[in-house]
């Protein structure tokens, strides 16, 4: 179920959502939907990120964080250029998870 929510945006910010709508053949209200959609995601995605710089999760568990699978979440590191690290209880972790455990 969706809810309706209100905002107030500056008129710039309403040209700039129109002629992406425009271009892209879609109401601006649907572009608004994909964008806050995707800002969401990448929300998520960042905060797993800061959970496992700080050692407070696993790869497994930041990947479920992020809503992403192991190996994405690993693809993701690399490709903001963070230092994957992997230590033997990381990897039985990950093993359980990959179980269902």
């Amino acid at each position: 179920m969706s809810e309706t929510i209100s905002l107030r945006l500056p008129r710039d910010t309403v040209k700039k959502l129109d002629e992406i709508a425009d271009k892209e053949g879609k109401d601006r209200s649907t572009l608004i939907r994909e964008l806050l959609e995707h800002g969401v995601k990448e929300k998520d995605i960042d905060h797993a990120i800061e959970l496992y710089r700080s050692g407070q999760a696993t790869g497994w568990k930041a990947a479920q964080v992020a809503g992403v699978s192991l190996w994405n979440f690993y693809r993701i590191l690399v490709e903001k250029g963070i230092l994957i690290q992997y230590s033997e209880h990381d990897l039985e972790e990950d093993l359980k998870g990959l179980a269902g455990e």
